[in-house]
């Protein structure tokens, strides 16, 4: 039996029939999550606990919502980075090279989960209305 063959217009057309097709499916999927969501809202105000796998009823980020596979990230500790950074620099008799300020900063109380958190410290120091760097390495607080 031959290959049935259609012409490039044939092809097209249904590609726009399925197109169509995925359009709706994906707006009744819509409309469903939707009518599920709710549901669970309903489900949490009267047992009075949060819903799964979102703490204790808290509403996710923006564009932090369910399935993107990323996790919302707290602060380590109460004060940002910069005022850290800041504080060392300004403490400090001269120039500091970026492995100093980081364990400067660390010592100070900043907590941190990083791996990298040298690669942190030094993308911070880059900020020049904050801070000057002196020479390779080398920075100091804006004057």
């Amino acid at each position: 039996m031959p290959p049935i063959v259609k012409s490039i217009e044939q092809l097209r057309k249904e590609l726009r029939t399925k197109e169509r097709l995925v359009k709706r499916l994906q707006a009744k999927r819509n409309k469903v999550l939707a009518a599920v969501a709710k549901i669970d809202r309903r489900i949490a105000a009267i047992s009075g606990a949060g819903l799964p796998g979102r703490g204790r009823g808290r509403k996710p980020a923006p564009g932090l919502g369910a399935g993107n596979g990323r996790r919302r990230r707290r602060r380590a500790s109460g004060k940002p980075l910069v005022n850290y950074v800041h504080a060392v620099l300004k403490k400090a008799k001269g120039p500091m090279r970026v492995k100093d300020v980081a364990s400067a900063v660390i010592k100070r109380g900043y907590k941190t989960h990083s791996k990298d958190f040298y690669g942190i410290v030094a993308s911070t120091l880059r900020d020049k209305t904050k801070f000057a760097r002196v020479g390779r390495g080398k920075y100091k607080p804006a004057a």
